[in-house]
């Protein structure tokens, strides 16, 4: 058991060691290669800020959508409203609620702008009192609301601030943003496979009498094509570092410019989720490396 251990131990020091030495001494011939990757990466880093961003955005929206106005009858008495309220409370997809008076909607309406005009068109109070009802899910909000029709304390004119066709547009927006990320990815992903895989095979024909004569000297596959997936592996992390470097060069610079105009092109992104997009980049560089050398050499590691 030592000694097969043993044994492994030394093809592993083998492969790791040409590896990085056949690595540093072709680092012309792979400058195509990481310069791609580099590329690629700086776009991935940059469209997961982006992804991230739009994220909070979303989920702004949709906390905003899952909070419902339940508005209030004006002849509703208080006991008809105390028992909507404890009715809302105990149902299980309901996570708050809260009553706004008529003046207190009023006093909020005068904040927006547009409202104050609409108000003072009326010449009174055009805002009913209502219940703000936040629900735990975007999609439980049809079902709370259905559940309103009829009550004594709610305006059958206009029952709520639901409208079907935007949750379902905000819903469809959702999917929409999720699989255009998971393309975009899958994309740059064989983009980069695709480029490390050229740049292997041609790394294997400038070496193909020397890896002619390790095969006849009984060299097995690991000591054959480990250096060629150690190569891909440096070479995509290499570029991922570099790409990670100047991801966050741009997200300093784009900060110190404009906090403000940052803060609405990408807004939650902060120095943490850049930092951590960036230590992903060096990783994500050696996989996709590694995984374009396995490509590359195709059957012949077979």
């Amino acid at each position: 058991m030592g000694r097969c251990l043993r044994i492994a131990g030394n093809a592993c020091d083998l492969v790791l060691r040409d590896g990085v030495r056949s690595w540093l001494r072709g680092l012309r011939a792979v400058a195509p290669a990481m310069g791609t990757l580099f590329v690629v990466l700086l776009l991935a880093g940059s469209s997961a800020l982006a992804g991230f961003a739009a994220r909070h955005v979303l989920a702004a929206e949709l906390r905003e959508a899952s909070a419902v106005r339940v508005y209030l009858r004006q002849e509703a008495s208080a006991e008809d409203v105390d028992s909507l309220r404890r009715r809302l409370e105990a149902e299980g997809r309901v996570t708050g609620v809260r009553f706004v008076s008529a003046d207190q909607a009023l006093e909020h309406a005068l904040e927006r702008p547009g409202l104050a005009r609409l108000a003072e068109a009326a010449g009174s109070n055009p805002f009913p009192a209502r219940l703000e009802v936040r629900v735990a899910a975007l999609s439980e909000v049809a079902g709370v609301v259905s559940g309103l029709t009829g009550d004594p304390a709610v305006d059958p004119a206009d029952p709520t601030s639901y409208d079907p066709g935007t949750y379902a547009d905000l819903q469809r927006l959702l999917r929409i943003a999720g699989a255009t990320g998971a393309a975009l990815l899958a994309v740059l992903a064989l983009v980069a496979a695709a480029v490390t895989a050229n740049a292997v095979r041609s790394a294997v024909r400038a070496r193909d009498e020397e890896l002619a004569t390790m095969r006849l000297l009984g060299a097995g596959r690991l000591v054959l094509w480990g250096p060629f997936v150690v190569e891909g592996a440096l070479t995509g992390a290499a570029a991922g570092l570099l790409a990670a470097a100047l991801l966050l060069g741009l997200f300093a610079g784009a900060e110190q410019v404009s906090a403000r105009m940052f803060t609405a092109l990408l807004p939650g992104v902060n120095w943490t989720v850049a930092a951590l997009t960036a230590a992903a980049l060096p990783a994500a560089g050696s996989a996709l490396g590694s995984l374009g050398t396995l490509g590359g050499l195709g059957g012949r590691a077979a």
